[in-house]
């Protein structure tokens, strides 16, 4: 799948589905997170600018572009999490979660992340809010959240600074 994706990306380094495909995996896997990194926030900028096809409807290709963009996000906050910069991965999830509410196993997904991100900073009230989230979606992360939840301890309440 690699070969093909990044033979793909050598004839067409602007294809948002592949520069998406080959950064998770690699961020997913905790491997070449620069490269990870430089192709997520390339899929998020070519998303942001790409010309609508005339074949697609203005609504269609808002709602695509958006998916795109928050799963580049997503893929951001992995490999922000991947090199200890929970922050950035909380701010990256959090981005990305109005961008996915179209599509319930991306959505999901990045919930759970954002979950990881928040116990790696032991802020478990908001830890236990964001894997609640991604249980609330039926997606193939429901159960591992709801299995998640059950090992969060229970902490001080989380501060939220005021905007």
């Amino acid at each position: 799948m690699l070969q093909v994706a990044n033979a793909l990306l050598a004839k067409d380094p602007k294809n948002v589905g592949m520069l998406l495909l080959v950064s998770d995996y690699y961020g997913e896997k905790g491997e070449q997170l620069d490269k990870a990194e430089s192709y997520a926030r390339q899929a998020a900028t070519l998303a942001d600018s790409a010309p609508r096809p005339e074949n697609v409807s203005e609504d269609q290709w808002k709602q695509q572009t958006a998916l795109q963009k928050g799963l580049a996000l997503s893929t951001l906050g992995q490999v922000n999490m991947q090199k200890k910069n929970n922050a950035q991965a909380i701010q990256n999830f959090q981005t990305a979660a109005p961008l996915l509410k179209s599509n319930d196993i991306g959505y999901a997904r990045n919930a759970y992340r954002l979950g990881f991100a928040f116990l790696n900073l032991k802020k478990y009230p908001d830890a236990k809010d964001a894997f609640s989230e991604a249980a609330s979606v039926n997606s193939p992360y429901k159960q591992p959240a709801q299995d998640k939840i059950k090992t969060i301890p229970a902490g001080p309440p989380t501060h939220h600074k005021a905007n």
